[in-house]
């Protein structure tokens, strides 16, 4: 069996440049690991699940079909969707040219231009008739699972009992759009206009960019919106009003092992790995800087935008990391009841027969929902699951009739009152980034907007730090993915001056471009609100005030 990789892409706005450059690395090192005539058919490596949120909802949403449908527009490093995306095609001046109908009191920025984006990557190869023939990616198979984070403006009602009567409503308000991509039936336009609202709505940063509408359905989407407490729709489907994925789920590396357990059914761990890419890798003393009196309203409002992405972040690896080791724990008790029990320390009809007692407890009615999962688990299955897993162990056991099910038995009972019966273990690298080595960090990640050579100089940091994590020797250790067969392409000159630029550095032309769309979208949300009387030309020093009040937040940032 190949092995299987699921590929988690973190929130970023403009910092989507360097993880356009780690994923280009990425697929072009695969792409030769595949085809090397040395790999043989357990060495190669698949693509089968993408997730992201916001700018890494939407490359999700592009890998997915470019990879399975158009991979000859994979040229180079330097000339292929993601670097077209991220790199050339959205900018400030793009960003600051709104269209008449782009409400100013909805968005600072073009969200036309966001959507136009989305449209002509996604829904442009259905524009030519016939459709083009289908390249396939040599990093995919035939099919992907492909899941994007949203921001569920209106919320989903769950309702939970309270004793002794009634109910407690709960709003929901983190939420996913998921779909299985299969080439031979979803290469048409229908299929691909949701993704794309769904790539448009994962991005949305609030204030920055409109938030749009969707229509949903809990009857086509269970996998999204499974019916367990859920309060009934007033329709179905139901418009919802999306903004940013990446406000409450920034790395939805929990989405996709629900993807992966779709595919895996908790089978063939030991070829299933985890790539996790974020340029949102903290330095802890970067923090210690803001203290009470220097919390003004701009350095209070900088924070506490950090606060929210950042407590955002990092969770799902975080848990991933706990269930890793307790599922280590398992392991190591599995270990030493098997050698007990060939020790003769164990009386093996006695475990049997408590085991078998305590599973009738966890799976009354013959099945059991363990924390995490989606749906119930027979007794069958979970046996059948717990034998594959520790196959070698029950082969050594096999010796007397029996044995080998009270080991297994007792190992299910241990794994079910752990509350670890959905969880696997998962084998996860990190292509990460700190602030200080990146250009686009400033102004919350808006900075890359600015020029493109901070982009460009993104990209290739994410080029570099890709190749720095397939090239680790540990990579060929076993149990692990490589070693991986690839040369690299060369890599641009990285301008280290760049690194962790600070947006009072910006050239004072970009400066100046930032702050004349400010002011122009501020003057039309007054014309707005309460018509020419009150728009900036028409208030006695309102453009001093405004430049005064954009040259503290930039000093501050």
């Amino acid at each position: 069996m190949p092995r299987r990789l699921a590929i988690t892409i973190a929130g970023a706005v403009s910092l989507g440049s360097y993880e356009a450059g780690v994923l280009c690395e990425v697929l072009d090192a695969i792409r030769q690991h595949n085809s090397d005539a040395a790999t043989t058919p357990d060495e190669k490596i698949v693509i089968d699940v993408l997730t992201g949120a916001s700018a890494g909802g939407m490359t999700a949403i592009i890998l997915a079909q470019k990879l399975l449908f158009s991979a000859d527009a994979f040229r180079g490093p330097y000339d292929n969707p993601l670097y077209d995306a991220w790199v050339q095609r959205i900018d400030l001046k793009g960003l600051q040219a709104t269209q008449n109908g782009e409400p100013a009191l909805h968005s600072i920025f073009s969200s036309d231009l966001i959507d136009q984006i989305a449209r002509e990557i996604l829904l442009s190869r259905y524009s030519a008739v016939p459709v083009p023939p289908q390249q396939r990616h040599a990093a995919v198979g035939d099919e992907i699972r492909v899941g994007v984070a949203l921001t569920n403006l209106n919320g989903v009602a769950y309702g939970y009992p309270i004793k002794p009567s009634g109910q407690f409503t709960y709003i929901e308000y983190c939420d996913q759009l998921t779909r299985h991509v299969v080439a031979s039936s979803c290469d048409n336009a229908a299929f691909w206009q949701p993704l794309t609202q769904a790539a448009v709505g994962s991005g949305a940063f609030p204030i920055a960019f409109r938030p749009p509408d969707i229509a949903r359905s809990a009857q086509i989407e269970p996998d999204d919106y499974p019916p367990q407490n859920m309060l009934p729709w007033p329709g179905d489907p139901r418009l919802f009003t999306y903004s940013d994925g990446g406000v409450l789920q920034n790395q939805p590396l929990g989405m996709a092992k629900d993807l992966v357990d779709l595919v895996d059914c908790h089978e063939d761990q030991d070829s299933r790995y985890y790539l996790f890419v974020s340029p949102h890798d903290k330095d802890p003393q970067t923090t210690d800087g803001f203290h009470s009196d220097n919390a003004d309203y701009f350095h209070l409002l900088s924070r506490l935008a950090g606060v929210a992405t950042g407590q955002s972040g990092f969770q799902d690896w975080i848990t991933a990391k706990g269930v890793n080791d307790k599922i280590a724990l398992l392991d190591a008790r599995a270990a030493g009841l098997a050698q007990a029990i060939e020790r003769g320390e164990i009386d093996v009809d006695a475990l049997g027969k408590t085991a078998t007692s305590i599973l009738s407890l966890f799976f009354e009615g013959g099945s059991h929902l363990s924390p995490g999962a989606t749906a119930p688990e027979t007794l069958a299955a979970a046996q059948k699951r717990i034998g594959d897993q520790y196959s070698d162990l029950m082969k050594r056991l096999a010796t007397k009739p029996g044995i080998s099910e009270a080991f297994r038995d007792a190992v299910l009972a241990f794994e079910t009152a752990a509350g670890l019966g959905a969880r696997d273990h998962m084998t996860i690298y990190g292509v990460t980034a700190k602030d200080t080595e990146l250009a686009g960090a400033g102004l919350q990640a808006f900075l890359g907007f600015f020029d493109q050579k901070f982009r460009d100089h993104d990209y290739d940091v994410g080029r570099q730090h890709a190749r720095t994590v397939l090239c680790d020797p540990n990579l060929a250790q076993p149990g692990e993915i490589g070693p991986i067969r690839y040369t690299g392409s060369p890599i641009r000159p990285i301008d280290t001056r760049l690194n962790g630029l600070p947006l009072r550095l910006v050239p004072a032309a970009d400066r100046n471009a930032f702050k004349a769309g400010l002011r122009k979208r501020l003057n039309e949300a007054l014309r707005e609100m309460w018509g020419p009387v009150l728009s900036l030309p028409a208030i006695p020093g309102a453009d001093f005030i405004l430049d005064a009040l954009i040259d503290r937040m930039i000093s501050r940032l």
